[in-house]
């Protein structure tokens, strides 16, 4: 009851503060809505640059995916440093200059109104279809698990309690960014920032101590002698950011998601001045280097609480676990590999679990005739580890109590929700869960916003009605942003299955990141390239990575490769095709950037010193924690 009050009490306090501080604000016209009427300094920006991009995906995806992989996983965040770098340096004065509202008016400017269209569509489409939705589902299993809804309400069914959490944020989201406009948002994110903030650095303080009583310093060295290959910023071949990808596809997502992303640049477009705008994004890449403090440490602290077994011959990491079925080891050339509940009767080809234990053949046939060792079927409760040689240990009679505690990789992202439950007081739970909520919302709320003034200004002024009111235009994106709230938390709980939220994430934005970065790029960089080279390359590239994902061959290739190596040759494929249609049909004037006067563009003296110190920063974390034996076999 006391997480259940706490949680209410600092859910209702940032309402209300944000209320106070925005109630006489102008949602009348277009800037006052979608730009918070050119208003907003480098503190505001700067927390919600950081809020809307640390939502759940983040809290519980990259903990889920440094549980399983350790600090290598930190790309994310520490390379995000180098891209808020490019942002206040090369693209904010640039978008700025331009006076505009969003990215797809810039590549207006830039090439043509068809170029807007596009882009304005894909970005709908996407927001609407992978952001929403994974934002939504990520924020309903995080709190469902620090607040034990279920138990709380009875309600045992996994997908219905998600379905009912992500209906109930989903719906409080969307009144913050229909009705409140960007203002509302960056005051609601910057309050719930700094609650975010605090619980996140409480989870780390209160996690490092139950690993060792003697301090959060004792724990960290404890989890480091524990396991010391979760502590190498170079990732390997078979982790989730190998090292080499740092270079291609996780530099260009990082890229796009920092300095084009409507989503995350639109509060920068609201910056009072050019040296506000520059002051709010270097501080949140100063943050975001700290960042794996909350968003990766936490992961490590739950690998050595719940990823370990203690057994009198050792501790040894837990490779899998059967929890509510049985399941089957099999082997073939490939090696060896578990299957759990339907995969396992689907292999089997029986219907039922007691089927599965009774199974007796030595060998089956997969879906594609591939012949398949059946090494051994596992009843309920056995807890699957690896000896030092790399083979298969089954227990199968661990206590009740260290059973319950074992969360295996494929579950790796519920073990965030475990942490907090575990290792924070009951009040201040309900305080981390409130901070985490205003989190969802702030991702949820600033994406649906940004869609919002995607439609109204691309679709329905853009194309629909050129000539609407500004009256009309608002209404229109609070009608859209009304349906689109509704279609994102119908499609929200089908998510229920995937493996890594934080790793499905990466790889479909990438079908929309690396078209449209690398138009936007081609675009500021040269000027005779021409507006056909902008359309073309936009559906070209995106098809070529429907390709690489959803077709069989692709999918071969891409997996022969890694996806983000795959993305990073769409990128230099997209910006060849640019430039070859620019040398053949260039423009027959070179485009000039016109200033609009919307905005001083008078720079912050300290933002090239900053920026400077920042990227430096990174190359020390990176070498710091760098063991290159784990690349090189040695």
């Amino acid at each position: 009851m006391l997480t259940l009050l706490s949680f209410v009490f600092f859910t209702a306090l940032v309402g209300f503060i944000t209320w106070r501080l925005t109630r006489h604000d102008n949602h009348d016209s277009s800037a006052g809505y979608f730009l918070a009427g050119r208003s907003l300094t480098g503190g505001f920006i700067a927390g919600s640059l950081l809020l809307t991009n640390l939502s759940t995906e983040q809290l519980v995806g990259l903990n889920g995916d440094a549980y399983r992989d350790g600090i290598c996983v930190m790309a994310w965040e520490v390379v995000a440093a180098v891209s808020l770098v490019i942002l206040a340096l090369f693209y904010l004065p640039r978008y700025l200059k331009s006076g505009i509202a969003t990215v797809p008016q810039f590549l207006e400017n830039r090439f043509d109104h068809g170029t807007r269209n596009i882009t304005t569509l894909i970005f709908l489409v996407a927001y609407a279809g992978i952001l929403l939705p994974i934002i939504l589902f990520t924020g309903a299993r995080g709190v469902s698990g620090m607040l034990q809804l279920g138990e709380l309400t009875g309600i045992q069914d996994e997908f219905t309690l998600i379905a009912l959490t992500v209906w109930l944020i989903g719906t409080i989201g969307s009144i913050y960014a229909i009705w409140g406009g960007l203002r509302t948002v960056a005051v609601s994110d910057t309050l719930n920032g700094f609650g975010l903030l605090v619980g996140g650095l409480l989870i780390a303080y209160f996690g490092l101590t139950a690993v060792n009583p003697e301090g959060p310093v004792a724990g960290l060295q404890t989890l480091r002698e524990a396991a010391p290959e979760k502590f190498n910023s170079i990732g390997g071949p078979d982790q989730s950011v190998p090292f080499f990808t740092l270079f291609s596809g996780v530099l260009l997502l990082n890229l796009f998601y920092w300095t084009t992303n409507q989503q995350i640049i639109q509060r920068t477009f609201g910056a009072k001045n050019l040296a506000e705008g520059q002051k709010g994004v270097l501080l949140a890449g100063s943050l975001k280097v700290l960042a794996p403090m909350i968003l990766v440490l936490p992961g490590l602290v739950a690998f050595h609480q719940y990823g370990r077994v203690e057994t009198e011959d050792g501790a040894y990491a837990v490779k899998d676990k059967t929890t509510d079925a049985p399941a089957v080891v099999v082997s073939s050339e490939a090696g060896k590999e578990i299957l759990h509940g339907s995969e396992a009767r689907e292999l089997l080809k029986v219907t039922t679990d007691a089927d599965v234990l009774a199974f007796a053949e030595q060998t089956v046939h997969d879906s594609v005739g591939k012949e398949l060792a059946i090494e051994k079927v596992l009843p309920v409760g056995v807890v699957i580890v690896e000896d030092e040689n790399g083979e298969h240990v089954y227990l199968d009679e661990l206590p009740e109590e260290q059973l319950d505690r074992v969360i295996p990789p494929r579950n790796a992202d519920k073990s965030y929700g475990r942490l907090v439950q575990d290792v924070l007081p009951d009040y201040l739970v309900g305080f981390f869960a409130a901070a985490v909520i205003g989190a969802i919302l702030s991702s949820f709320n600033s994406a649906l916003n940004s869609t919002a003034t995607l439609f109204s200004l691309g679709v329905y002024q853009g194309m629909l009605r050129p000539n609407a009111s500004e009256t009309e235009v608002i209404r229109s994106g609070k009608i859209f942003g009304t349906v689109i709230a509704v279609v994102t938390m119908l499609v929200a709980p089908m998510l229920l299955g995937q493996d890594s939220i934080f790793g499905y994430l990466q790889k479909m934005n990438g079908l929309y990141f690396i078209p449209i970065f690398s138009v936007m790029l081609v675009g500021m960089l040269s000027k005779r390239v021409p507006a056909l080279a902008a359309k073309v390359t936009l559906i070209a590239s995106f098809f070529a990575i429907c390709l690489g994902y959803f077709t069989t061959p692709g999918d071969a290739f891409v997996s022969s490769i890694h996806t983000f190596h795959f993305l990073g040759l769409v990128f230099a494929g997209s910006v060849a095709l640019m430039l070859v249609i620019g040398a053949v049909k260039p423009r027959e004037t070179p485009w000039e950037q016109q200033y609009s006067g919307d905005v001083d563009l008078t720079p912050w003296p300290l933002a090239k010193p900053m920026g400077i110190g920042l990227m430096l920063f990174v190359a020390f974390i990176y070498a710091y924690f760098a063991d290159f034996s784990i690349i090189t076999g040695n």
